[in-house]
């Protein structure tokens, strides 16, 4: 892990609250009430045009400009260099702290075992939140010691603690962050835009290789977490949009992936597909036979 040095000593047990943000004068009020307690609050805003920064600045936070950039993870320890305390919360504009989470984060800053905190998060979908534990209580690694941790820049990665430092959260609905995530399709896509490219690159810089094996496993992976484990039916319409969602997202990844590689089409790939077509069909034809057996066993009941 990297180490962040403060640029003077912290005061103990001190947190402060770290939001980027880009034109989210709609969500950022909220965001900015639920850390109302924190002992500091900074905002990088990235040349808002919405009046974000203004916004901020009235409710106390201390703003901090920044040309924009398409990602949120190398801009985390950036702002948090310019934090006072001995804690950073990183917090996006469509989150906010319930009032038991953050006393919770009070008594865990008071804490000398731990360097890192991992909060349930509560994802919202489309203005519905989930039943499921794998969306209702997503674990995130958002409060650290910010003299020990420092963020990775993969998008949508986390930071590595070791577990013996870390502080998990019980899941409970009290002490979760709430994540307004995606509340419309246009910002569904524009997270697609923004982040799948990205996360495609990082895949190409950190020397992964493209396959076909390699994308269907990890796509039938993802569709068994979100439809299966996250059983994404027992929340009706919004729940079969959030798992569509997700895994389209995994599928644009590796789409992107599969460009920036320069992969092209290779006969190792096309055997693969080759492969899952005749399982297809295999179960197709299976289908058939099923069907003929019923409807024939109910003609032949019929005639008794």
């Amino acid at each position: 892990m990297g180490l962040i040095q403060p640029t003077r000593e912290p005061v103990p047990g001190s947190i402060s609250v770290c939001i980027v943000c880009r034109n989210e004068a709609d969500r950022l009020p909220e965001a900015l009430a639920s850390v109302a307690w924190a002992d500091e609050v900074l905002v990088m805003d990235l040349e808002s045009t919405d009046g974000s920064a203004e916004l901020a600045a009235m409710t106390g936070a201390r703003v901090i400009r920044r040309a924009p950039h398409p990602i949120v993870e190398p801009l985390r320890d950036e702002l948090g260099e310019q934090a006072t305390g001995a804690w950073i919360l990183a917090l996006d504009p469509d989150e906010r702290i319930t009032p038991g989470l953050a006393a919770e984060l009070r008594r865990a800053a008071q804490r000398d075992d731990i360097d890192a905190v991992v909060i349930p998060r509560m994802n919202y979908d489309l203005g519905y939140p989930p039943t499921s534990p794998v969306h209702r209580y997503e674990p995130q690694l958002r409060m650290y010691r910010r003299s020990a941790v420092s963020w990775p820049i993969f998008p949508n990665a986390l930071p590595k603690v070791p577990d013996e430092r870390k502080y998990v959260i019980e899941r409970r609905d009290s002490l979760v962050m709430i994540h307004d995530r995606a509340r419309t399709v246009p910002e569904i896509l524009d997270r697609v835009v923004r982040y799948a490219p990205a996360q495609a690159q990082a895949m190409v810089d950190a020397g992964q290789t493209f396959t076909a094996g390699a994308m269907l496993k990890a796509l039938t992976s993802e569709s068994y977490t979100q439809f299966v484990r996250a059983k994404a039916w027992r929340d009706g319409v919004p729940g079969f949009f959030r798992a569509t969602t997700l895994v389209a997202f995994k599928m644009y990844v590796w789409a992107a992936f599969w460009q920036l590689s320069g992969r092209g089409r290779t006969r190792e790939d096309d055997r693969t597909m080759r492969n899952v077509g005749a399982v297809t069909e295999s179960g197709r034809s299976i289908l058939r036979v099923i069907r003929f057996a019923y409807r024939s066993a109910r003609r032949v009941a019929g005639r008794r």
